[in-house]
């Protein structure tokens, strides 16, 4: 069918036969086709990689059910789709779908299983380092990286939240997979995190995370769950309306969700190239703002350090000074970060560690 360009004919009867998975693990998938393929429009992948058949390396982390990895992968025919999966029953699910391709095709997807805990960041070393599975090319950041996509599904409640925020930091230190340059991201994600992260000004759901993907990254909301009670509360109900009436995200059907009405959301995450902002101050405004985050700029100036109230106050527009931390615009932050760093009486950054609380793991 022409609608369902990206669905390949040569796993039809491998996902027939595997059916629905028995455990999810905490994780939501996307199981019809029909809503694959509309999100796959949507992100239009095939025109960011014109050259996939030849260049494109995607590693695909918490594929899970993998209905959308594959139909990713007709899409784009990579070079390389790893996919790091090491729960076993989805494991060994990609194991004999890998098995069926090779029989039918050849394998000339190109599929390779990684078994390895996609959250342990040992595991991208051993990828690359010690086995060697993919050699990504370094490219400079003045364009968005086009031979290596990271696809992910971040839905775990337990993780999910914590290890977006580390992906969106990576980009930001150049570490992990986003030290081979500016790597597009393609997540799965808990509707509530999606919600707060792409929350914007003035929104009550905008905090730490929101600001710093706004910061930092050019992050599109691509799809969304259907509503659960359409009748008192309409689709996207607790979005930005700014954010849906920017992206419009398409909606996806309770019943092309598994488990059965699970809320996720799809988002498409480009990291921005330098943006010249010091990472620690930032870390540690918005740890002090945040705190209080619908009080007074101006207030919470007292809050970063002795006499930064007298001495930036003046430096800064008397309209900001008068905003909530939380009315704040992605730009009058900036103006902050600015002053704060030519301060010469800002605290040494070592007394502020204790402050700064968000765990890196040790990327």
């Amino acid at each position: 069918m022409k609608s369902l360009r990206s669905l390949n004919p040569a796993l039809l009867e491998h996902f027939k036969s595997v059916g629905i998975p028995r455990f999810t693990y905490g994780f939501k998938s996307i199981v019809r086709a029909s809503a694959c393929q509309s999100v796959l429009d949507k992100l239009d992948l095939k025109e960011k990689y014109a050259d996939s058949n030849k260049n494109l390396t995607i590693v695909d982390i918490f594929s899970g059910h993998g209905l959308f990895s594959s139909m990713i992968n007709y899409e784009l025919k990579p070079v390389k789709h790893v996919i790091v999966e090491h729960m076993k029953g989805y494991a060994d699910i990609w194991k004999s779908r890998i098995q069926e391709l090779e029989k039918k095709t050849g394998n000339t997807e190109n599929f390779i299983l990684y078994p390895s805990d996609g959250y342990n960041w040992k595991s991208y070393d051993d990828l690359i380092k010690r086995d060697k599975i993919i050699e990504p090319s370094f490219k400079d950041r003045d364009n968005v990286h086009d031979e290596l996509l990271i696809v992910g599904n971040l839905s775990s409640g337990k993780f999910g939240e914590s290890l977006l925020a580390q992906w969106i930091m990576c980009s930001v230190y150049q570490n992990w997979l986003q030290k081979y340059g500016r790597v597009r991201m393609v997540c799965i994600v808990p509707e509530p995190t999606a919600q707060k992260f792409l929350a914007g000004a003035y929104h009550p759901k905008r905090n730490k995370s929101a600001i710093k993907r706004e910061l930092f990254t050019d992050t599109k909301l691509i799809a969304i769950s259907e509503s659960t009670i359409p009748q008192i509360a309409p689709d996207g109900n607790d979005y930005d309306p700014n954010t849906l009436v920017k992206d419009q995200p398409i909606v996806l059907s309770r019943n092309t969700l598994l488990p059965a009405g699970g809320p996720l959301a799809v988002i498409e995450i480009v990291p921005k190239a330098a943006t010249g902002m010091n990472i620690d101050t930032v870390e540690y405004i918005l740890q002090i703002f945040m705190y209080k985050a619908t009080g007074k700029v101006r207030d919470a100036l007292a809050q970063l350090a002795p006499g930064a109230e007298t001495d930036l106050g003046p430096l800064l527009p008397e309209a900001l000074l008068e905003k909530s931390p939380r009315e704040l615009q992605a730009e009058e932050f900036r103006q902050l970060f600015e002053v704060f760093d030519k301060w010469p009486f800002k605290p040494p950054f070592y007394d502020t560690i204790d402050i700064l609380q968000e765990e890196t793991r040790n990327l």
